[in-house]
């Protein structure tokens, strides 16, 4: 399981980084420049020309779904603990990007950093693959010609050695099966890729599968999960820090929530409408905790997230008041 102390040094990154999205302070950045262009074979309807896992889990349209029975429950008692703020985009900059693998790609041995962790291993890789500059340092690759997915955490690649807290592969071509533990790439092991807004997604229009949502540190049950979350070491261990009779309701792990379909977003610039209209027909699911209620973006070699400030400020206007919790799958 990864230190609880993690998600500490991820709020104090982001207040460096991205001071301007989180509140935190610090300079505007500069405008964006225009988005490269798409790759004419990747569509919005599969990951960069890959399957998600079938199983009812990644692309299911859940706008009819039932809500839990403690759906307003869990939703207050993450909002007295503090998680009831805004929620927020890592864009129009983000740190995340999917590196691009195939079959010439060498495979490097895995070595561990932690006793207690096996992160998979070998790893298509590369020296120039991009690692995330900040305290979470994931990678991710994906390798495309056999749609073998993999993440990390805590990754390095120092002389030739290649090395992480812990990291998996996901096999795109398999049906879905609940994982053993969490604690891999993301406390819960829901990767960050297949619950990531990418921008041909932006650029096409559509969002055809569940999106990711990083809760606020301490406002989620300590130990509880559901699927797609690991069955066990898929928390943080970071203690609820609400009321103690909202204890039994705190948020598990892998919970799904989906927009209330009343939320009006007919005002939204376009990419801001694109996200919140994704989170009304396939929710999204608390994959980890860190300093705000994040929706996940990536970059990836098929151009720049076509995103603006005007999405950003839009996306701010959606609370967790917002928001249901489904039945999971």
């Amino acid at each position: 399981m990864r230190t609880t102390y993690r998600w500490a040094r991820y709020a104090l990154a982001m207040c460096a980084a991205w001071g301007w999205l989180a509140g935190c302070g610090g300079p505007q950045p500069q405008p964006l420049a225009p988005p490269a262009p798409a790759d004419t074979r990747i569509s919005a309807d599969d990951f960069l020309g890959c399957p998600y896992p079938t199983g009812d889990v990644w692309q299911t349209n859940i706008s009819e779904s039932a809500i839990a029975p403690n759906s307003a429950d869990e939703i207050e008692a993450t909002i007295d603990a503090g998680g009831g703020g805004s929620f927020r985009v890592d864009a129009p900059t983000t740190d995340e990007l999917i590196n691009p693998a195939n079959n010439a790609t060498p495979l490097v041995s895995v070595e561990a950093k932690l006793r207690d962790h096996k992160p998979y291993s070998p790893w298509p890789w590369q020296a120039d693959f991009y690692i995330e500059p900040l305290s979470d340092a994931h990678a991710l690759v994906l390798q495309s010609q056999n749609c073998q997915y993999y993440e990390g955490y805590s990754v390095s690649y120092i002389s030739g050695v290649l090395s992480m807290d812990n990291g998996g592969k996901w096999d795109l071509t398999a049906p879905f099966t609940r994982p053993a533990q969490g604690g891999i790439s993301t406390a819960s092991g829901i990767p960050i890729g297949l619950v990531a807004v990418r921008p041909e997604e932006l650029v096409a229009g559509v969002i055809h599968h569940a999106l990711g949502w990083n809760g606020v540190a301490n406002s989620w049950s300590q130990t509880a999960c559901v699927s797609p979350a690991g069955q066990t070491d898929c928390t943080d261990d970071i203690p609820y820090d609400g009321p103690a009779s909202q204890t039994q309701y705190a948020m598990p792990y892998g919970a799904r929530i989906r927009l209330h379909a009343s939320f009006d977003d007919s005002t939204f610039p376009a990419a801001a409408k694109v996200v919140a209209e994704a989170l009304k027909t396939y929710g999204a699911y608390a994959y980890d905790t860190g300093c705000c209620n994040t929706i996940p973006f990536v970059n990836d070699v098929n151009g720049g997230p076509s995103w603006t400030y005007a999405d950003t400020d839009a996306i701010e206007t959606i609370t967790l008041s917002d928001f249901d919790v489904v039945v999971a799958p």
